[in-house]
């Protein structure tokens, strides 16, 4: 698969959604939803590697050791989710075992 993913001064777009600033924008409907910081790094990670296991977004996004057990990962993918289903992105945000999948 290739990656369409492509920043242009700090402006991540992948499919039809857009991340600027502290945004996520629909392209198409421009219908947005506010990121917090974190949240806006762990969907950045996702349009640079489409695939992530759990120990890389503990280890190097949240800076938290992978054998600390913690639900942390999935209450920001929960946040996450919700808004691009709140402006209607192309995109999702799948799991199987440990993985994370952007979908889309």
């Amino acid at each position: 698969d290739e990656i369409k993913a492509h920043f242009i001064s700090k402006t991540a777009v992948y499919k039809n959604t857009r991340i600027w600033g502290e945004k996520m924008t629909n392209l198409n409907s421009g219908m947005s939803a506010l990121l917090t910081p974190l949240e806006k790094e762990i969907l950045i990670a996702f349009f640079l590697k489409i695939q992530i296991k759990r120990e890389y977004l503990l280890e190097r996004v949240l800076k938290i050791n992978k054998d600390i057990e913690t639900k942390t990962i999935e209450s920001h993918l929960t946040r996450i989710r919700k808004k691009l289903l709140r402006i209607k992105s192309k995109i999702q945000i799948s799991s199987k075992d440990d993985i994370f999948y952007l979908d889309g």
